[in-house]
């Protein structure tokens, strides 16, 4: 045979060879498809060393435009998963989520609240926690939360009262709010100053109980679960999560006993979510006294999400005059000075709700969500979402993404007028965009979305109409002191933290105005008292 064909013949089998080989590799890639990219990992501790502690979002956001729309971090054997993008959260989350719905394992959070009972921090989404989205959503229905709007309504009227008497203490006026009004929808009673015992108990118990959840708080049992095998007498964080636990436990307790004995004496209902879970615990599936405790101190809980969001509205109140002016002159308009903001005002005032979406793209309370569970591998977009990985949505990437919002580090809430999600103009934007992402995603998305969503309307244009904010003028210098969008915890919520700001009343009128509307709202308010 000449050298001529053997040449071909090699090239042909080299060929069919090769050919073979790409077909093995697409082969075993469809039946062990790769995991996202990501960091280069170190053998045994993956990416440990490079997992920051503290602002993860951050992070995040920087590694989504290395790494793309998703990435992987590995932490020792723990896979940890992070989607940047709309559609990923519709298909991970809500196409997904018989498989996506569980919370990662926390041995401190299990410590606290055992047998799943916490709503938003048990692991499993199993008829425990069903039955607690189920009285939630009762309770949380956009139909309930009309039946409360009175209450509602003066309960915010207090707020201002509260403000115009004592502004200095404003960052936990707002936390009182949130609070009263929460247990009086959840307990049918409510908490009229800050040295009520419910209030005061829950301000010193809810931040021991989110900064024990913290990553870098406590020793990483989750990573090494043998620490949790150490005794208590020598190992002091034990000690820590059984007083917070005993702390959390008492109050909780007490607001539902304070039910229990309601309804024993045969008093009058307030239409309270206790109440109803109590008649109606055998249909709900509630099964145990413990519960009952977590369901309603779960939600309670979420007050400070409501708070957190109030307190940024008041920090770009005073950062931004301008912006502060403008929603001013719109409410002015439209509401006058002849009384306060309503329900009914709210869709007219289109550039204050663009200024509310600015704030919650801008400072998300929630920037990367709590994170998901998957219970089986998933594949997705070519991707494997492993069993056991933790999925985090980067709901601060998602808002700052260049792509899609120009100049994403600037607040600007005429974007909002311009597009109702903010985007560029000019651009195809990713189909899968809501408004409501910060409030979760798939079967573990927030029950209270429309009542956060009223509250917060309702009291921006309550503030705004009454009061001026301004910086804070040091004594000594004469100097403005700025607060700082940045100075903000660092947990999984990003809750700002206190500073002084100056709060004035606007006018005598507004002034009288408020005090004569708490004397009316007063016989709605004493219906909740104790």
């Amino acid at each position: 045979m000449s050298p001529f064909l053997l040449t071909i013949a090699n090239i042909l089998a080299l060929a069919w060879a090769s050919v073979a080989f790409i077909s093995l590799i697409r082969l075993f890639r469809q039946k062990h498809p790769p995991l996202p990219p990501g960091p280069t990992l170190i053998p045994l501790i993956g990416n440990l060393l490079i997992v920051p502690q503290k602002r993860l979002h951050l992070e995040y956001t920087e590694w989504a435009k290395t790494y793309g729309d998703v990435f992987r971090l590995k932490v020792m054997n723990n896979t940890i998963i992070v989607i940047n993008t709309p559609t990923l959260v519709h298909k991970v989350f809500d196409l997904k989520s018989g498989s996506s719905s569980n919370r990662p394992k926390s041995i401190i959070a299990g410590m606290i609240a055992p047998n799943n009972v916490h709503m938003a921090t048990g692991r499993y989404a199993n008829d425990t926690w069903k039955s607690s989205r189920k009285a939630a959503a009762y309770a949380l229905s956009p139909e309930s939360v009309k039946t409360r709007s009175a209450y509602q309504y003066a309960e915010a009227t207090q707020l201002m009262n509260d403000l115009l008497h004592s502004p200095e203490l404003w960052f936990d006026h707002l936390r009182r709010y949130t609070l009263s009004f929460s247990l009086g929808i959840i307990y049918g009673q409510r908490g009229p100053t800050l040295q009520s015992p419910d209030i005061a108990d829950f301000m010193n118990v809810h931040p021991r109980y989110v900064e024990a959840l913290e990553m870098g708080t406590l020793p990483p049992v989750d990573l090494f679960p043998f620490l949790a095998l150490v005794p208590k007498k020598w190992a002091k964080w034990k000690q820590t999560v059984e007083h917070i636990r005993h702390l959390q436990h008492s109050l909780y307790d007490r607001l539902l006993s304070n039910v229990e004995h309601r309804l024993a004496e045969e008093e009058s209902e307030r239409g309270a979510l206790m109440e109803y879970a109590i008649h109606h615990a055998s249909k709900l599936g509630i099964n145990s006294r413990e519960h009952l405790l977590y369901l309603g101190g779960v939600l309670l809980e979420g007050s400070e999400s409501c708070s957190a969001a109030l307190q940024n509205i008041v920090y770009a109140f005073v950062l931004h005059p301008y912006c502060q002016r403008k929603v001013q002159m719109e409410i002015d308009s439209v509401v006058g000075t002849d009384r306060t903001p309503t329900f009914d005002d709210i869709p007219k005032l289109k550039y204050m709700l663009a200024f509310i979406e600015e704030c919650n793209r801008f400072r998300p309370i929630g920037p990367l969500g709590l994170p998901h569970e998957m219970t089986k591998d998933e594949v997705i977009d070519g991707y494997l979402y492993p069993k056991g990985a933790a999925v985090f949505m980067n709901i601060w990437g998602m808002g700052h993404d260049e792509r899609y919002f120009d100049k994403p580090e600037e607040f600007i809430p005429d974007r909002f007028l311009e597009n109702p999600y903010g985007i560029k103009n000019g651009i195809t934007d990713d189909p899968a965009r809501r408004l409501n992402m910060l409030f979760g995603a798939g079967k573990r998305v927030c029950p209270g979305i429309v009542l956060a969503k009223t509250s917060l309307e309702l009291n921006v244009a309550n503030l705004a109409w009454a009061f001026k904010f301004s910086p804070k003028v040091d004594s000594k210098t004469g100097q403005e002191i700025l607060p700082s969008l940045d100075n903000y915890g660092d947990g999984v919520t990003a809750v700002p933290k206190p500073m002084p700001v100056t709060i004035a009343i606007r006018s005598e009128i507004h002034r009288d105005i408020i005090i004569g509307q708490l004397t009316e709202v007063q016989p709605i308010l004493s219906m909740y008292e104790v």
